[in-house]
């Protein structure tokens, strides 16, 4: 990592698509996209090219690998072939990752992985660990199909609540969901699954996920171009950043298929990656009232997939074109002026919705 720039404390990463050092000691990355901050202060990167986690600390200021090996790809077993007898596990199961999209510190020791392209999140207890354990939403082996009705179908990002709940964001499926502790079977806790649409009720391939100090739940509704808060126990959202009639836009109140999305804990605002439009943005959580751009394309930001916050408020945001995660300084607290209750939005219910997911 290096110090570069106005407003940006440090790169993570040489911006060098790849994998390994480069000659100069700085790490290379391929699609950085989750990102989290740990009980330690590190940074925690899913690096979604190179199939693996990476951390980045004091201690290892250059990245070390701490879930799956880097560079190299869980092997796809096909299901085909299980006709007559069943098939082993893929070489590497356990310890190989296949296209890893968010991470976040376990509660005990290790990260939580979830890997996006199996369908599923694992526990790595210990750096290179060769028996990492499933743990929901996945409870038992791999799933063998993703067109299942139930089957959870290509998971964007994930949650871990304090009661030590699992919330997915199962982006295909267009829903949200979430696995109760000791609890066999999900739960929808938003979204109408399998069915993509710009209704409050509705999503399109949803990417981020938040919970705020009074649980209620804002997702990134990526193909709609905005971010939806449901109140706790309810399934009609409202919409509080973007456009309510699912357009997509480059004004500071509008979205172009949103992804990453975190809570500054100091005044609840929502920062979002903007991703077609090459910033993060900052909306005040109460919705209503125009955004304001954290990090842009000023600082050359270009693809920007992830955000997160550290205890200070600096913000990380993985911009997975340019390889690399950019920690920015933290913007200042709101005003109580800027956070007062937005009047009820007129919710669109149809809309030309490009419904292509994103890679």
């Amino acid at each position: 990592m290096a110090p570069i720039g106005e407003n940006i404390l440090f790169q993570y990463g040489a911006g060098e698509a790849g994998h390994g050092l480069t000659e100069g000691g700085q790490r290379r990355l391929k699609q950085p996209r989750g990102v989290s901050i740990g009980a330690d202060g590190a940074l925690l990167v899913a690096d979604f090219g190179n199939h693996c986690v990476m951390r980045f600390g004091k201690d290892d200021p250059c990245g070390k690998v701490v879930a799956g090996e880097e560079g190299k790809i869980l092997p796809t077993v096909d299901p085909f072939k299980d006709i007559d007898r069943p098939l082993g596990p893929a070489e590497g199961e356990g310890q190989l990752m296949k296209r890893p999209i968010d991470v976040c510190a376990h509660a005990e020791s290790g990260v939580l992985v979830l890997d996006t392209e199996v369908c599923r999140i694992q526990h790595y207890a210990t750096p290179h660990d060769k028996a990492a354990t499933l743990v929901p939403p996945v409870n038992g082996p791999p799933q063998k199909s993703v067109h299942g009705a139930e089957a959870v179908k290509y998971p964007r990002s994930m949650s871990v609540r304090p009661n030590g709940d699992i919330v997915v964001c199962d982006t295909w499926s267009h829903r949200v969901l979430v696995y109760p502790v000791g609890a066999a079977t999900p739960e929808v806790l938003a979204g109408k699954p399998n069915s993509s649409g710009p209704a409050p009720e509705q999503m399109s391939f949803p990417s981020g996920i938040a919970f705020d100090g009074q649980g209620r739940l804002y997702v990134t509704d990526t193909n709609n171009h905005r971010v939806q808060c449901f109140q706790p126990g309810e399934t009609t959202a409202t919409t509080v950043a973007g456009s309510a009639k699912c357009v997509a836009g480059a004004g500071l109140d509008e979205l172009n298929m949103p992804t990453g999305l975190c809570i500054d804990p100091r005044d609840g605002s929502l920062l979002v990656a903007d991703r077609m439009n090459a910033r993060v943005m900052r909306f005040p959580a109460c919705g209503g009232q125009p955004g304001e751009v954290v990090v842009g394309p000023e600082q050359k930001l270009e693809r920007p997939w992830g955000v997160c916050q550290d205890a200070k408020g600096a913000v990380y945001v993985s911009d997975e074109r340019r390889a690399m995660v950019l920690k920015v300084d933290a913007p200042a607290p709101l005003s109580t002026s800027q956070q007062q209750p937005r009047p009820a939005a007129q919710q669109a219910t149809t809309a030309n919705i490009d419904a292509d997911a994103l890679d």
